[in-house]
């Protein structure tokens, strides 16, 4: 069934967990916004000097690419206030594939939850909390023109076509992951296999994560970690693309934070966050390149209209 109204969530939820790189414990309650709102995280656990409770437009931050601070290994954004939340990407992709536009997301720490480093109970909250229709008119971000990003021979790029696709290719030199190419048709299904695979990395890059204060709550339970041919996880991958799976949500949730489903073919060769966030920010700021269309004149997308 096409979703043309905007939804949020049917009721508040709530998770805790530990981060990945800061290795910190918080809980994170999802509430139900009005139509309009967003998505946007609350800090409730920064207060003023004397400790009383600082001004909500001092710990809001918005769920868009123009507040990403840094994303080299996960999304961090931060207000002009300077409160921040890292590694938001997998909560965001579940909230799109959830088909939740509108969320207020209340976090007493400084990131996000890896849980078991993919978006499986995420999923699962959000299927706890039900969505519900808002009366405002749902829009979807329909590309007229190509846009891409590129960092030597890496790439990602969105092309203007009747339906949502996403075609992303890796190429690691680490055997164990190799060259893997996936396309995600999100009309044809495929949601569980993305959700439910876990980010991961090299064991040369952990020891470096580690000394710049990286990496502190990661572990086998939370991430696939490799060494050159060899995988360190004892109950090895869920799925034989995990890999390149997890990219693809990575991008995903990355994307969802232009606020409305995107209508458009999406490449991406080698892609990270950093390539992810600055298109997003592209499309956001190259009014010339897309439109905004109520959801009954965008394409006959099961998944983008869900």
């Amino acid at each position: 069934m096409r979703v043309q109204e905007q939804t949020t969530l049917g009721k508040p939820v709530s998770m805790a967990g530990v981060g990945l790189h800061t290795g910190v414990e918080a809980t994170v309650v999802l509430k139900p916004a009005r139509e309009g709102f967003g998505v946007r995280f609350i800090r409730t656990d920064l207060k003023a000097e004397n400790g009383s409770a600082r001004p909500l437009n001092e710990t809001t931050i918005f769920a868009a690419p123009r507040f990403v601070r840094d994303a080299r290994l996960g999304v961090w954004l931060e207000n002009p206030a300077g409160a921040s939340v890292r590694t938001v990407e997998h909560l965001m992709a579940a909230l799109f594939l959830s088909g939740v536009d509108n969320a207020l997301i209340e976090i007493d720490g400084p990131e996000v939850p890896i849980l078991d480093g993919s978006a499986c109970a995420f999923m699962d909250m959000l299927a706890e909390a039900g969505v519900k229709r808002v009366a405002a008119p749902r829009e979807a971000i329909v590309m007229t023109s190509p846009l891409r990003i590129e960092s030597g021979d890496r790439f990602v790029e969105v092309l203007p076509a009747p339906a949502t696709r996403f075609d992303v290719t890796i190429d690691y030199a680490e055997t164990a992951i190799g060259r893997r190419s996936v396309t995600i048709d999100l009309s044809e299904g495929g949601v569980e296999r993305l959700v439910q695979a876990r980010t991961f990395c090299s064991l040369g890059e952990i020891e470096g994560m580690r000394a710049a204060g990286l990496a502190l709550g990661g572990s086998l339970d939370n991430a696939i970690v490799v060494d050159g041919a060899r995988l360190l996880n004892p109950a090895g991958l869920r799925d034989p693309d995990e890999f390149v799976l997890h990219k693809a949500l990575d991008l995903i949730g990355d994307l969802a934070l232009l606020g409305a489903p995107l209508q458009g073919l999406v490449r991406a060769y080698k892609p990270g966050h950093d390539l992810n966030t600055r298109l997003a920010r592209l499309i956001a700021e190259s009014a010339g390149a897309s439109e905004r269309r109520p959801m009954r004149e965008a394409a006959r997308d099961e998944r983008l209209t869900a």
